[in-house]
């Protein structure tokens, strides 16, 4: 998402990260991953289960899993330590201004890209 910041930001959107790790971590990740965004701390996974974000073995140790993570390193990221839950998956939702959900996407397999077209149409729309 960092890498489309610039026209996320045309389209009026404020990005913030969401973990699963402590505020220590989130922390961590702000200062290394964060490019300057808000980064915050769910260790309870509120957010993640009112949003119906899918959790658990399988949806993390999927054959997609292996795809994705080549990707991935093809693109040049590495994956270090994990923190948080391991088995929580994530996604991105979009709000207008007025509290509205947009649009929402939830990784079914940890790795899924991230449709940022879709985004973008949502900001849009």
């Amino acid at each position: 998402m960092r890498a489309h910041l610039p026209e996320l930001q045309q389209e009026g959107a404020r990005l913030v990260f969401v973990g699963t790790g402590t505020p220590a971590m989130a922390a961590d990740f702000a200062r290394t991953h964060g490019g300057g965004l808000p980064v915050f701390s769910d260790v309870k996974k509120s957010a993640f289960a009112a949003a119906g974000m899918r959790r658990g073995l399988f949806s993390t140790l999927h054959w997609r899993l292996f795809a994705n993570s080549w990707r991935a390193l093809r693109a040049g990221f590495r994956q270090t330590r994990i923190e948080g839950d391991p088995w929580q998956q994530g996604g991105v939702l979009v709000f207008a201004a007025d509290g509205r959900l947009r649009h929402e996407q939830h990784d079914r397999v940890g790795g899924d890209p991230i449709d940022v077209g879709a985004v973008l149409a949502a900001l849009r729309g």
